[in-house]
């Protein structure tokens, strides 16, 4: 335990600071000497912790690709590279040429998925990105905000669309999830550097390491959501004939219902509403039965299939509001308890 814990005895210097001395040991595994510069920061859990001011920003990473990897499996391993954190991200093969599939992937990869990245050099055999966006260039909430608002307008217009039985406008919609996408990288990326370095933590607008648990999973939430808006705008192509005008009407006031819980969840997290999250939890409920009543009633018809898996999409919306207000609930549950 000596080597990860100690006690040590503060003093009084100079009657208005606290002085406490540092393990040898410590200080020279962290590379530290006489006169370095340190972050001092107090945190709401009543400890302090302290960091070395040098940046701990990873720089470069390096992966090998073949002839032999699939673009999706290209795919995910650059984003495994963009989300720890790596400024310049390298793609190289062993003496072969990158196919042209490959690199119109990973152009692809890099125009519609991975925000402030940027091809800066290109050759037969290696291919460089570099992500030039600054660390925390946006708060956590006006990046969530901005993924919210793109969710919720997917799942209208998925609706709209699926009123009209607008294949076209459906197509546009489905391109709209490679925006959520952006974000919730950007997002994650930044969440998992938030971990390592207090700087990008206070930046984002979050106060303690462990609010990047709770938003990692409601950045995730926000995500599904716009994945089930657009599997709704998927669907639209495979409706025999026009949805019955009873069942259409309810089918809207289902949707109307789950997109005025994840708006409330999103709020309730902005404000750290407890009640209001509590609310929203119990809201859910309600939306889910009314969704089990409507599926229970169809009529076997050529529709009947695309229907239900349509009202399984909107109802995965009020499912995933409801875990985003249950996180709400576990960060702010302190406010409507007694400790003892």
């Amino acid at each position: 335990m000596s080597e990860i814990k100690q006690i040590r005895r503060l003093q009084v210097t100079g009657g208005s600071t606290y002085t406490g001395s540092l393990p040898k040991t410590w200080i020279d595994e962290l590379q530290l000497k006489r006169n370095s510069n340190v972050t001092l920061v107090k945190n709401l859990n009543h400890s302090i912790t302290l960091f070395q001011e040098e940046s701990n920003e990873k720089t470069n990473a390096t992966a090998l690709i073949g002839k032999n990897n699939s673009k999706e499996s290209i795919r995910r391993k650059i984003i495994a590279m963009y989300l720890p954190g790596y400024k310049t991200i390298e793609i190289k093969t062993k003496g072969i040429e990158i196919s042209s599939a490959h690199r119109g992937a990973i152009r692809d990869l890099v125009r519609t998925t991975l925000m402030g990245t940027e091809i800066i050099e290109s050759s037969s055999e290696k291919i460089t990105l570099q992500v030039l966006t600054q660390l925390a260039q946006l708060s956590f909430d006006v990046a969530l905000k901005r993924m919210y608002i793109t969710a919720t307008n997917m799942h209208q217009e998925s609706i709209e669309a699926l009123n009209k039985r607008d294949s076209e406008h459906a197509e546009e919609i489905i391109k709209m999830d490679d925006e959520v996408d952006r974000f919730s990288l950007y997002l994650l990326r930044n969440l998992n550097l938030s971990l390592e370095d207090v700087q990008v933590l206070l930046d984002s607008g979050l106060k303690k390491p462990s609010d990047c648990l709770g938003y990692r999973t409601v950045v995730k939430c926000v995500e599904r959501i716009a994945d089930h808006a657009g599997l709704v705008a998927k669907k639209i192509k495979y409706l025999d004939s026009p949805i019955d005008g009873k069942i259409l009407k309810e089918i809207e006031q289902i949707s109307k219902e789950s997109l005025i819980v994840f708006e409330n969840s999103i709020t309730a997290l902005s404000k750290r509403d407890y009640d209001m999250a509590e609310n929203v939890a119990s809201s859910v409920t309600k939306v889910i039965e009314k969704e089990k009543k409507l599926m229970n009633s169809l009529k076997p018809d050529g529709n009947m299939a695309i229907i239900k898996l349509i009202l399984e999409d909107i109802r995965r919306t009020a499912e995933y509001s409801r875990d985003i207000s249950e996180i709400v609930i576990d960060e702010t549950v302190q406010s409507v308890i007694e400790e003892s």
